[in-house]
């Protein structure tokens, strides 16, 4: 009896030992595994920083006549307190008329106070944005799929021509993304921690949010009524946990629901020692019909290949790479799958979110007037959690998982170096002049100050009638910024101020300096009237009178 109570004693003396070998060598792969993920994690903000900010002020090359209007309000803004039209502190900017929304000229002007007005602190609010994507989406990607995908997550935005491309140059609706997928984390850990103050930050930032593009007013309250119903349906919400939500974007949103009534005349302007309300000279409205579902029939083609301009993608290598086309086909009926589950079964899943936003962002652009890649920019993160959702699955189903891994990073590795040797090297001389981008106006009144004696005591016309030029008082005003109240004082018709015209006059100026572009009318009439010219970039011609430059 003694003998049988000793061998059981010895048995369970090797038990625990074994038992505590399998914990002792169970936690050391853990933390193997995480010093891995840890590597890759490095790995991924190093390649982050580096693809973002090689060549930041020169690729793309130029300034976008947008970006060029939001950066001269953010040096207004940031001085002064007013956009260019000394409109205090714009809940809305006017830009060439139609408007456009303030929060990235706010950002920038930030930047400026602390770097100057450059190139740089224009686009280092884009820069920014993009690292708020790949952290939220990775923090998202925690949430949702196991450790491992998430990093997988993570490294396709860093390495994605979508978001490398629009990381990189300050179009203000480029932000949507990078605020949607932030409010969209928050949300996520409000419902995961069922407590009021985190409610309250994913409220706050939704209201955020609606000032970074205009398609968000839209957006927003669709995803929201959606996901609201979800979470009542799944009874993971509080009546005060709603509230709490709300009240912080109610407070945001009055805003520009008091600019949408102003602008559709239902309000007079507003003024408040906060902010200004004002009437745009021409407002944006009824961009969404019904109408428009035929004409956006190839939507998903566009979103992953090119639209008509260059700058949102190219189609040797598509937005996301071709690559990933299958795994985001699986990757959304995977999503599809998982969220019809969690509604049928009442049974609450996080990705539902996701799912959610895809679609909406989905139906909005098939009623919208000639979406494109920009407009649509917020759909890019569905797209790449698909993706990593596919591969989530799949490595969960196949054998030999690490070496399904090392090929995917192999993949993306090759495809990112051949798009990276296009972009950062050919791109910028390739496809010049871009539509829309502009820097040779600037480079060629630096030209007439340096090499013409008095040029810029002259009168200098500037051809205007070509996209490439588009806007060119903004130029003059990038490269050598007047306080709003004197460019107010000083413009006239076209914008015209000082000694510069953005027009050709029918009666030649003998002493004026005029920059052509593709007006071949007003080209063969300096000619006749004696001008001689020098090309510049093999596009342009400045003419002037010989015996005028003394």
């Amino acid at each position: 009896m003694f003998l049988e109570s000793d061998k059981v004693r010895k048995i369970m003396a090797v038990s625990v030992v074994n038992n505590g070998g399998r914990k002792e060598n169970s936690m050391a792969e853990k933390k193997k595994e995480n010093r891995r993920l840890g590597i890759a994690l490095a790995a991924i903000g190093i390649v982050f920083v580096l693809t973002r900010l090689f060549l930041l002020t020169s690729v793309p090359r130029g300034l976008h006549v947008d970006e060029a209007g939001m950066a001269y309000d953010a040096f207004c803004l940031a001085n002064y307190g007013t956009d260019r039209y000394m409109t205090w502190h714009p809940v809305y900017l006017t830009n060439y008329g139609s408007g456009q929304s303030a929060l990235y000229a706010y950002l920038a002007s930030i930047f400026i106070r602390v770097i100057g007005f450059r190139p740089a602190a224009f686009r280092l609010p884009a820069v920014c944005l993009g690292a708020v994507t790949v952290i939220f989406g990775y923090l998202i990607g925690r949430e949702t799929m196991k450790k491992r995908s998430a990093v997988i997550l993570a490294g396709l935005i860093t390495l994605c021509p979508y978001y490398i491309m629009s990381s990189r140059w300050g179009l203000d609706c480029n932000l949507l993304l990078g605020f949607f997928t932030m409010s969209l984390y928050w949300l996520i850990l409000a419902v995961k921690r069922q407590k009021t103050g985190w409610f309250a930050l994913a409220g706050a930032s939704f209201g955020v949010t609606l000032y970074t593009y205009a398609v968000s007013y839209v957006l927003l309250p669709l995803f929201l009524f959606f996901s609201f119903f979800y979470l009542l349906w799944n009874r993971k919400i509080k009546v005060k946990h709603g509230a709490a939500f709300v009240v912080p974007l109610a407070v945001l949103a009055l805003p520009l629901l008091l600019f949408i009534a102003v602008n559709m005349g239902y309000l007079e302007p507003i003024f408040t020692p906060l902010f200004t309300i004002h009437r745009l000279e021409y407002y944006r409205g009824g961009e969404f019909s019904l109408a428009n579902i035929p004409a956006n029939r190839g939507l998903l083609k566009m979103l992953l290949t090119t639209d008509l301009v260059q700058y949102n993608g190219f189609p040797q290598f598509g937005t996301l790479y071709y690559i990933s086309v299958p795994f985001l086909l699986m990757g959304i009926v995977l999503s599809l799958v998982r969220m019809v589950k969690s509604v049928i079964n009442r049974s609450y899943d996080a990705q539902t979110f996701v799912a959610i936003m895809f679609w909406i962002i989905m139906a909005v652009d098939l009623v919208m007037m000639l979406p494109n890649i920009n407009k649509s920019n917020a759909v890019y993160f569905p797209f790449i959690y698909f993706v990593a959702l596919a591969f989530d699955f799949l490595m969960e189903k196949l054998p030999f998982q690490r070496w399904v891994t090392v090929g995917i990073v192999a993949a993306y590795g090759v495809c990112f170096l051949c798009f990276g040797n296009y972009y950062y090297f050919h791109y910028p001389e390739e496809i010049y002049p871009q539509q829309y981008f502009n820097d040779s106006l600037i480079q060629m009144l630096d030209r007439i100050e340096e090499e013409y004696p008095g040029g810029m005591e002259r009168n200098i016309y500037v051809d205007v009638s070509d996209d490439n030029v588009s806007q060119p008082y903004i130029y003059t005003l990038i490269r050598k910024p007047l306080s709003p109240e004197e460019w107010n004082a000083r413009r006239g018709e076209h914008n015209s101020y000082g000694h510069y015209r953005f027009f050709i006059p029918e009666e030649t100026d003998e002493s004026g300096i005029y920059i052509m572009y593709s007006n071949q009318e007003a080209m063969e009439r300096l000619s006749r009237a004696g001008f001689i010219y020098e090309e510049y970039n093999g596009l342009w011609r400045i003419y002037r009178k010989e015996g005028q430059d003394s």
